[in-house]
């Protein structure tokens, strides 16, 4: 599949479904991934490959969208992703990026009646996720040490005690059979 290929069926997925703006940043946003991605010397098909199937994308996009269902909303145009001289990067509110007149804020986008709820997603391979962790894992092992070590300064000194409490028994215990 090429880059064209993969937003077009993306495009394609989610048009109608989430508004038309939802349709827009993320034709965008996966148009630039691409663009840097081969940037840095990637090819198109490992990149491709990576982003795999764009209809499981756009289902994870409607899921996470609220108000969107399928046929909810206008079907969207995009206009120029890979032409009309859209390869220079710059793109803007007016430039006849899949700019659509027809979509308002009150489309039911906000305040539908079907509403899911928002859906946080929390990266957790940032550099201090992990240091997070790693400090945690750090103070539970101080803590079990800890707890250890308590135990065993108050059973340590009872040692030569119960020694001899059992040493007792035994000979108690043997003596009556």
């Amino acid at each position: 599949m090429s880059k064209n290929e993969f937003i077009q069926g993306l495009e394609a997925a989610l048009s109608g479904n989430v508004p038309p703006e939802t349709v827009r940043e993320n034709l965008i946003y996966y148009r630039d991934y691409i663009r840097t991605e081969l940037e840095k010397g990637r090819t198109e098909q490992d990149i491709m490959d990576e982003l795999g199937d764009p209809r499981l994308i756009a289902r994870t996009i409607m899921d996470t969208t609220p108000g969107a269902e399928e046929g909810a909303f206008e079907p969207y145009h995009f206009r120029g992703f890979f032409g009309e001289g859209s390869q220079t990067g710059s793109y803007s509110q007016g430039s006849g990026y899949g700019q659509d007149s027809s979509y308002s804020q009150n489309d039911g986008y906000t305040q539908g009646s079907g509403s899911r709820g928002h859906v946080h997603y929390y990266n957790l391979n940032k550099w201090y996720w992990k240091l997070l962790a790693v400090v945690v894992v750090v103070l539970f092992l101080m803590l079990l040490f800890t707890l250890i070590t308590g135990f065993l300064s108050l059973v340590i000194p009872m040692l030569p005690v119960l020694g001899l409490i059992a040493v007792i028994m035994w000979f108690v215990g043997g003596r009556r059979r």
